[in-house]
């Protein structure tokens, strides 16, 4: 009940002005208050300035580096870290040391969109976002969001940066793409707000990224400053809705990039991150936004190269930001901040503005009672079942079919001759040990269009393109060589194509030669085996398209096909192996 008029209230006030957060998202209660209250008064001007900065520390660099941290800490009483990478054991132990030295508790931070494998080895990675824009249940990215808070606390990470909630208009954009949940901002709000509940459920923070909006470039902000071209009406429909329905669901925080945005800042020389204009005027002012407002990495060439460490910190904090992610010179940024506060050029209202609500995070997270990590087993608890019961069934209910002329899937008859021609990649050993789980299907490797003829004898012809899934920014085009393939297929068969890539790699795909077509979005064995089962109607195909591609296929877009109930098999796996279910 409590909950219904809580949301009762926020309706009626974001109905009277609806760009306005009409409340604290780092608000928990008056013991917390009090506690923020008794360190702010606790600490000197220098030890709070310092609360501004989140500096990167590594597990696989030196004691160097480490001494380096620990000097940042004692010396400089920064507010926290982010680990970069890449060991789970070390980190753990390096958080205790850390947090044991520091007066006031570390906020703790990671990039972990797709779970702590974007950090850590040895860690089984959620699927990327794309995957799951392409899923009709919002629940299981809740429980995404939820399984990576549950990984967070087991290291003692409080704090997210995730997730990106960029609206990908832009197939060549290098550095969003995959990272993206879709080209419809609705979309993208119901994804992001999923996940950030789930977090939440885990008191871990998440961070809206990368604000205003980083899905209409082809650049990317760790090389360069990327124009972002939408006027103001566009930019605030397409990119900048998802942060405002991100701000209204109760997001703690919003991370700013570094872009060029002519809409909101005129001066092509001053990024988006350290824009009064934007972060000040617009993002806290104009929509209200009153959680933390924290910097995309200060070493990316977007800033780095226009500004230097401590000039970049000081120019940051200035626009507004809370946080300085990242910092390159923690001691001279923090001189310049307290230079300009003792100036009287910033005022000491505005600094206890940003402390005390890191200390407020501080305090929801649970960092007012901290309590040192124990690293055994670790691993374990990582790649939990759950987790990785969890992917599998993502990929099964993300599986996307664009395609299916005369009810080609599933396949129902499984007596056929059937050919498994592979393209692009070696790695489809999965796809086809799963294939064969069903029907009596070959190998056959069709290295160019003149071997087409191998195929004649053939009644099915099933072809999977197999990119590489190691990054998510790797290319996603299918190659001259595989077009070729696809394009003289034999005409009187019945011919199937699995994408397993971006679903991009179908923008300048010529599908008209194929009968049907399933998308898988990664290269992983789950992907491989949901695809095999999708074919044979073990599984519903249920995904729709996250990202318009071309003028035919557009967001939205899904084929739903019905599984097979055969009557007398032990399940849908053993079709075609004659095991009886006794």
């Amino acid at each position: 009940m409590k909950r219904l008029l809580k949301g009762i209230i926020l309706t009626i006030i974001l109905t009277i002005n609806p760009k306005a957060q009409t409340f604290d998202p780092l608000y928990k209660d008056s013991i917390q208050l009090k506690w923020v209250d008794e360190k702010y008064n606790s600490m000197t001007l220098e030890e709070r300035v310092g609360q501004l900065f989140i500096v990167a520390a590594y597990t696989n660099k030196d004691s160097i580096h480490e001494n380096d941290i620990l000097k940042l800490i004692q010396q400089e009483k920064i507010g926290g870290l982010i680990f970069m990478q890449d060991q789970a054991v070390k980190q753990i132990e390096l958080t205790n040391k850390f947090q044991s030295i520091s007066k006031i508790p570390l906020l703790i931070g990671v990039d972990g969109e797709w779970g702590l494998a974007m950090r850590l080895k040895n860690v089984e990675r959620f699927p990327w976002n794309m995957t799951l824009g392409a899923l009709r249940d919002n629940e299981l990215v809740y429980r995404v969001g939820k399984q990576i808070g549950i990984q967070a606390n087991r290291v003692g990470i409080q704090f997210n940066f995730a997730p990106s909630v960029d609206v990908n208009v832009n197939p060549n954009n290098p550095i969003i793409g995959n990272r993206s949940f879709g080209s419809n901002p609705d979309r993208v709000a119901e994804k992001g707000i999923a996940y950030m509940n789930g977090m939440k459920s885990q008191n871990v923070l998440s961070s809206a990224k990368h604000f205003p909006g980083h899905g209409n470039t082809d650049q990317d902000s760790h090389k360069v400053l990327p124009l972002i071209p939408d006027n103001k009406q566009d930019l605030e429909k397409y990119h900048i809705a998802p942060f405002k329905k991100m701000i209204a669901a109760g997001v703690q925080s919003v991370m700013v990039a570094h872009l060029n945005v002519p809409a909101l800042e005129p001066d092509p020389k001053t990024p988006s991150t350290l824009s009064k204009k934007i972060i000040t005027d617009y993002l806290k002012g104009e929509l209200g936004f009153r959680g933390i407002v924290i910097t995309d990495a200060l070493n990316m060439d977007g800033v780095a190269k226009m500004f230097a460490p401590g000039e970049v910190d000081y120019r940051a904090f200035v626009a507004g930001n809370d946080i300085l992610l990242f910092s390159q010179n923690v001691k001279l940024g923090k001189q310049k901040i307290i230079e300009a506060i003792n100036k009287g050029e910033i005022s000491e209202v505005r600094l206890e503005e940003s402390v005390k609500k890191i200390l407020k995070a501080k305090y929801i997270t649970g960092l007012n009672d901290f309590k040192p990590l124990n690293p055994t087993n670790v691993f374990d608890d990582l790649n939990s079942p759950e987790n990785l019961a969890l992917t599998t069934k993502i990929f099964e209910k993300a599986t996307t079919v664009v395609k299916n002329n005369d009810k080609t899937l599933p396949i129902k008859k499984v007596n056929q001759k059937i050919a498994f021609v592979p393209l692009e990649q070696t790695d489809y050993d999965q796809f086809l040990t799963h294939l064969q789980k069903y029907a009596n299907v070959e190998l056959v490797n069709v290295k160019d269009p003149s071997q087409i003829n191998l195929l004649n004898e053939y009644d099915v012809v099933i072809t999977g393109a197999f990119l590489s899934n190691e990054t998510v920014y790797k290319p996603y085009k299918l190659s001259t060589n595989s077009k070729a393939i696809l394009s003289a297929l034999p005409k009187d068969k019945k011919k199937i194509l699995s994408l397993f890539t971006s679903p991009y790699g179908l923008k300048d795909l010529d599908l008209s030669n194929l009968d049907a077509v399933t998308v898988q979005y990664q290269n992983t064995k789950d992907a491989q085996t949901a695809a095999t089962q999708v074919i044979f109607g073990a599984i519903d195909s249920e995904g729709t398209l996250p990202v318009d591609i071309n003028a035919n296929l557009k967001e939205g877009q899904g084929i739903v096909t019905k599984h097979i109930k055969r009557l007398g098999f032990t399940a849908p796996e053993n079709v075609g192996l004659g095991k009886k279910n006794f």
